[in-house]
């Protein structure tokens, strides 16, 4: 999976990255915060794709932390 890392504008403004907006990311999104960190949808997407989404996101980084325990 790939992870991308973009930096807030001088206007605290961030830039979705081409391959994200190529990927579904376009018109109005979604944005949906907590403390660390966010998830960020295609407006519309049915809820239970969005958790599916997420599943599998989580099993990545359960697999990233696993890696980095083993450092």
């Amino acid at each position: 999976m790939v992870k991308f890392v973009q930096k807030l504008d001088r206007n605290n403004k961030i830039y979705i990255a081409k391959p994200l907006r190529q990927a579904g990311l376009v018109n109005t999104i979604e944005i949906l915060p907590d403390a660390k960190a966010a998830v960020i949808y295609k407006a519309g997407t049915k809820t239970e794709d969005i958790i599916e989404s997420l599943r599998i996101i989580m099993a990545d980084l359960r697999h990233r932390a696993k890696a980095e325990a083993k450092k």
